[in-house]
């Protein structure tokens, strides 16, 4: 009986409610609580876009942007959940990367070329912020998962901005 109860605390201790060896550490939780918001405020970006712009390239760069950052967004939800973290680290406070709400509301009043030039101007520095917060936790996280996801950020939204720059070139 005494070795069953031994053997039961052993499997207790071994599956207690720490984060799996795969956890992230302090700094993958930072980026995932950082870029989380982060993602969501391009995904508004690109909602106002699909409903103002009159470039086909910002409606398809929207679009684009929308469906590849609300996934990202989902999955760095699973891994704060896994990680028993919160899911939303900003708490209203202001956060590195994010645009201020004065940018958008200018944005919400502009329509046409006008609207397309703003939004082209400002997602261009918003996705310049999102790489510069997937470069740090390439340096400092440990998941593998998230420094992959930063890899994907860093690359997708460098070709992102480049082509938006070549676009407000012409």
């Amino acid at each position: 009986m005494r070795s069953l109860i031994v053997l039961l605390g052993l499997v207790l201790v071994a599956c207690g409610t720490a984060p799996a060896s795969t956890g992230g550490n302090a700094a993958d939780i930072r980026f995932a609580q950082e870029m989380v918001p982060h993602h969501e405020q391009s995904v508004r970006l690109a909602r106002l876009a699909e409903q103002r712009a009159e470039s086909e390239f910002v409606r398809t760069t929207a679009h684009e942007i929308a469906e590849e950052e609300t996934a990202e967004i989902a999955r760095m939800n699973g891994w704060l959940r896994a990680w028993h973290a919160e899911t939303s680290g900003h708490a209203g406070h202001p956060m590195p990367g994010m645009l201020p709400d004065t940018t958008i509301t200018a944005l919400e009043d502009t329509y046409g070329a006008e609207f397309d030039r703003g939004w082209l101007t400002t997602m261009a520095q918003h996705l310049g912020a999102g790489v510069e917060m997937a470069r740090a936790v390439l340096s400092r996280g440990e998941h593998a998962e998230t420094r992959a996801l930063a890899g994907e950020i860093v690359r997708e939204q460098q070709a992102q901005i480049a082509e938006i720059n070549d676009q407000l070139s012409r």
